[in-house]
């Protein structure tokens, strides 16, 4: 992806824009995954196909692979630059590594549901669950997410000063 000199938008538009995709594809999954809704329920989850856990271990890691793209695409926007866009684009990074952890530590949680359905299915393993394993993944993407967050806090701070200098 390359950053369009000529165009209308300056180059942290289209950072932002890409960062907004990112972040609302990973947030989709998340919901999936741990929103509540009735046809996850017994004995609903018997009828209705349960979540595509191995999806969104696919999406996962494509969200990170693009994150990585970002990295790049800041640091081409960084050449090209206002200084008043200097802020937003220096924090992207740090955001992105965040986003980057998120997207492990959900794609782990996704990963342990699949293996424990498989499991299910094949008669492997009692129905009980070993808890422990359970509440820890939960434990490491709750620390990612809240890293996330503050690390997003500084990026809005950055794309506040940018849009602060656009409408003047």
């Amino acid at each position: 992806m390359q950053i369009d000199t000529k165009g209308t938008k300056i180059p942290s538009q289209i950072v932002f824009e890409n960062l907004r995709e990112l972040l609302r594809a990973k947030n989709t999954a998340h919901e999936s995954m741990f929103k509540f809704h009735w046809k996850k329920m017994w004995p609903f989850s018997l009828i209705w196909p349960q979540v595509d856990y191995e999806r969104i271990v696919r999406l996962m890691s494509e969200i990170r692979k693009n994150a990585i793209t970002q990295k790049n695409l800041v640091l081409q926007a960084k050449d090209i630059a206002q200084d008043f866009e200097r802020d937003f684009l220096n924090a992207v990074p740090a955001y992105l590594d965040a986003l980057d952890v998120s997207c492990q530590k959900l794609s782990a949680a996704a990963q342990w549901k699949q293996d424990m359905l498989y499991k299910r299915i094949h008669k492997d393993v009692k129905l009980r669950r070993d808890v422990t394993e359970w509440n820890q993944i939960l434990k490491d993407y709750e620390n990612a997410q809240g890293n996330l967050v503050r690390a997003g806090a500084i990026v809005q701070l950055g794309w506040g000063k940018v849009i602060q200098n656009l409408n003047t």
